[in-house]
């Protein structure tokens, strides 16, 4: 029907999988070593020490998929949602926008963004750097200051936000 199309036509979705970073890569390396020395403390006749590197190991088997992190964006009616999922499946609403609240929607790189550069940056990026990177300026909701917000729409959402706000998205 109609309006089944109208409201297929105001929203559109986009992720962003996170990079994985050292940090990260480090903590894994870290908890298997000490996994590891835990099982041969245990091998050599310290008492009890299974036990912790059984539950350990456990532990890190159940959390292992939060590394993996990704960023979804939703747009739908003006509003922007960004989401973070770990592992597939823990998502966590961090913040929605108003479009129209926005003072600007660019390409990072762009002028349009030029008097924006000294507002805190709020990153809701892969990290990537082939990525195509946009900024929102715009003020939080109950904050009096404004951030700059980065992301990484989709063709689809940029042409969504265009429609729903010409003089804000360039």
């Amino acid at each position: 029907t109609e309006q089944e199309n109208f409201m297929e036509q105001s929203y559109a979705e986009a992720n962003a999988k996170v990079k994985t970073s050292i940090s990260s890569i480090l903590t894994k390396a870290l908890c298997i070593i000490v996994i590891l020395a835990l099982f041969a403390l245990s091998f050599m006749g310290v008492r009890y020490v299974m036990i912790v590197a059984v539950a350990l190991a456990g532990f890190l088997v159940w959390y292992w998929p939060r590394f993996r992190k990704e960023w979804e964006y939703v747009f739908c009616d003006g509003q922007l949602d960004f989401d973070l999922i770990k592992g597939g499946e823990k998502r966590k609403h961090i913040l929605r926008i108003e479009l129209e609240n926005a003072d600007v929607v660019a390409p990072l790189g762009s002028e349009a963004l030029d008097g924006y550069r000294h507002l805190p940056v709020k990153d809701f990026s892969s990290g990537r750097q082939e990525a195509h990177l946009y900024g929102i300026a715009t003020r939080l909701p109950k904050q009096e200051s404004k951030v700059l917000i980065r992301f990484e729409p989709n063709e689809k959402m940029l042409k969504m936000m265009k429609d729903k706000c010409p003089n804000i998205v360039k």
